[in-house]
């Protein structure tokens, strides 16, 4: 793992390093710099509110402490069973209880017995990552480009050119998320180090976050903006960036997100007036927790893909996952379909693959947890950021994307080496 770490490393420092010392580049961070000095010397910045604002918020323990503990997922997964309000089949409310059993037992009581006392976790160079950051920036702002070139406009005005992205073009397009992420990872460190004041790294972080939005935006895609807003203020709550009323406003930016532009797409692209956006919002939940029953009724309790799904997540000429599922449920290839978190365990194994599949979900994120709440660090609060900005995300479309199944991976296995790095270090002690 650190060969191939070194090597990225040491790749993206060579193509950063020919990039800051252009004219252009020099130019953009002025422009930045001169925006951020105006703002925080700015009437509206002394008019903004503070710290005090809406106070009582604070006095509340899960919301000062834990709004974004692990089980929000069984929480996002409950409120879009209520969003969708349809009746589901008995086999279906077995299944989702065990997914949440087993979610709850791996997220909670696990980590508890293998990350005890003081952790011995690896760090990470801030510098190092933030040169990460902006290179995969740089990725997908780049493809960002050919994709517009590529379907000649911008599916936000027309949404019918949505139909001519090339996913192999659109999809490191995306890196800028995580790109973002680690650049704002490394401004929340020197945050913390007290280099940079808390007002200068919010502007920078939103600032970069708005750009992250806008250019997302213009391609039409509405859960890439999702995650973006997710990943910041998740970020931003545990390193005490933004104020609780703060990532509440978060909240209810992510939800017209997705009522707004799923609305929007409703009506331009599908013909589909005289809807409000609360009735497409109800429609898609109840349609999607449809498609989860007929699903598990198939599935059985051993599934009948068995890796199948999994697999045809990998770019290449096959028809992607939720194409399948398209083709399972109303037998056309052409239409994608999203099948909830727990859908594509089912159909891979059944009621084993949830409890599989939620145990090493619930895993994954309850050792990420753990390991944010002790060591603090903006990496490590990064990293968990993006793996459960992904998950609520993955609560409506499942995890059927091939980066997203990526950041799991990477995710598992450095948590999964620092639990061995700790277990070492425990039995060295004794």
């Amino acid at each position: 793992m650190s060969e191939i770490y070194n090597l990225v490393r040491k790749t993206c420092i060579k193509i950063e390093s020919s990039i800051v010392s252009t004219f252009v580049f020099s130019s953009i961070i002025n422009v930045f710099l001169f925006l951020e000095n105006l703002w925080l010397d700015s009437f509206f910045k002394k008019m903004y509110p503070g710290s005090d604002f809406i106070s009582f918020l604070k006095k509340s323990y899960i919301l000062k402490n834990h709004i974004f503990s692990p089980l929000i997922v069984i929480i996002a997964f409950s409120i879009f069973m209520i969003l969708a309000s349809i009746p589901i089949s008995p086999i279906l409310q077995i299944n989702i209880i065990i997914g949440f059993v087993f979610f709850f037992i791996f997220t909670v009581i696990v980590p508890k017995f293998i990350l005890k006392g003081r952790i011995n976790y690896i760090k990470f160079d801030s510098k190092e990552i933030n040169v990460i950051g902006f290179v995969l920036f740089l990725i997908g702002f780049i493809f960002f480009l050919w994709t517009v070139i590529d379907i000649g406009g911008v599916p936000l005005l027309k949404p019918s050119l949505r139909y001519l992205l090339n996913p192999k073009i659109t999809m490191p397009v995306f890196l800028i998320i995580p790109g973002i992420a680690l650049i704002s990872s490394h401004i929340l460190d020197r945050m913390q180090k007290g280099f940079l004041s808390k007002a200068s790294a919010k502007f920078r972080i939103i600032s970069l976050s708005v750009i992250c939005i806008f250019l997302l935006l213009i391609l039409g895609y509405r859960t890439p903006i999702v995650a973006i807003v997710l990943i910041v203020v998740i970020m931003g709550y545990y390193t005490k960036l933004l104020e609780i009323w703060e990532i509440l406003g978060g909240f209810f930016l992510t939800v017209l997100i997705i009522v707004g532009i799923g609305y929007f797409r409703s009506v331009e692209e599908y013909a589909l007036g005289g809807l409000s956006a609360l009735d497409f919002l109800n429609i898609r939940a109840s349609f999607t927790m449809h498609v989860l029953d007929l699903l598990s009724n198939i599935s059985g309790y051993t599934g009948f893909m068995h890796g199948k799904l999994s697999l045809s997540i990998l770019p290449g000429p096959e028809i992607g996952p939720r194409r399948i599922i398209g083709k399972l449920i109303v037998w056309n290839s052409e239409i994608n379909i999203t099948p909830t978190l727990i859908g594509p365990m089912l159909v891979e194994f059944g009621s084993l693959g949830v409890a599989i599949g939620m145990s090493i979900l619930g895993f994954i994120l309850g050792v990420g947890y753990k390991i944010l709440q002790k060591t603090k660090d903006s990496f490590y609060i990064m990293l968990y950021a993006i793996i459960l900005g992904y998950t609520l995300i993955s609560v409506e479309t499942g995890l059927l994307d091939v980066n997203v199944v990526g950041y799991l991976i990477i995710a598992a296995i450095i948590y999964i080496y620092i639990i061995f790095k700790n277990q070492i270090f425990i039995s060295g002690e004794k």
